[in-house]
């Protein structure tokens, strides 16, 4: 090999290891202020073995998490009653008939009792026809109207059964016993601060165990709201024996429940 090509792989070599500790010494990728992160060596994951902990520096809050419950219950105020009438006729139009007829009676019966026209609505209305099968004939018509009334005097309810009942109705869906939507929103707050207080004396006591001073309260969140359920009780009519409901018996009580979660913080 001539003295000229061995000069030319001497400086080719020098100029590598210089570009190599360049590239060393100014990485790009590095980001700046970063010299005092601990990295984990190469090859161990972070997750391995690690736990996590928040020192107190400036800024920092210690806290005390706790959850609170609260359930409040009241006795029904006022009942929801599905009832009406079926009548039957070889024609239609008299079946229709006989049917409107019959459910005026009732309405009339029954706001006779002060019951507001406002708190009557009809729910079902429906005409079917009564087939023969071995006939294979219609044979008549059935016209089904159902409607539903708003007592809100409990004591009533009894009394508004009984006079549909003589007035004609031959049917009844189902009665549900509830409170008024003002009353619920009523309970719905009462629960709400018993579950506050709940957790505010669970924090007290931690507190006060630890030999710690309550300073304030970081955040509050919902974690559970359940609210009231109307108590039903259903007693469909024989069509055979005409209406015959037993007088409605309310039992049990409606409540509403709340569960929060409260952070404290402490000093």
């Amino acid at each position: 090999m001539s003295l000229k090509r061995q000069y030319v792989y001497v400086v080719a070599i020098c100029l590598s290891v210089i570009v190599a500790g360049a590239i060393i010494a100014y990485n790009p990728f590095q980001e700046k202020g970063d010299d005092n992160v601990f990295k984990f060596p190469s090859g161990i994951p972070p997750s391995l073995g690690v736990g996590y902990a928040t020192s107190l520096g400036e800024g920092d809050v210690n806290s005390i998490q706790v959850s609170g419950q609260g359930s409040v219950s009241a006795k029904a105020t006022q009942a929801t009653l599905t009832l009406g009438a079926w009548t039957e006729d070889p024609v239609a139009a008299e079946a229709v008939e006989d049917n409107a007829l019959l459910m005026t009676s009732i309405i009339d019966a029954i706001m006779g009792l002060g019951i507001e026209e406002d708190k009557i609505k009809t729910v079902t209305y429906s005409v079917s026809t009564n087939y023969d099968w071995e006939a294979k004939a219609v044979t008549g018509y059935r016209v089904t109207n159902m409607i539903q009334i708003v007592v809100e005097d409990i004591d009533m309810v009894g009394e508004v059964i009984d006079a549909a009942a003589v007035a004609g109705a031959n049917s009844i869906q189902g009665i549900s016993f509830g409170i008024s939507d003002e009353e619920a929103a009523a309970l719905a707050n009462d629960a709400y601060v018993l579950a506050l207080q709940n957790a505010q004396g669970k924090a007290e006591l931690i507190a006060s165990t630890l030999d710690l001073e309550i300073t304030g309260v970081l955040y509050v969140s919902e974690s559970y709201y359940a609210p009231y359920s109307p108590i039903r009780s259903y007693a469909e009519a024989s069509m055979d024996s005409g209406f015959a409901a037993p007088t409605p018996i309310i039992e049990g009580t409606l409540s509403v429940s709340v569960s929060v979660q409260v952070a404290f913080s402490f000093q």
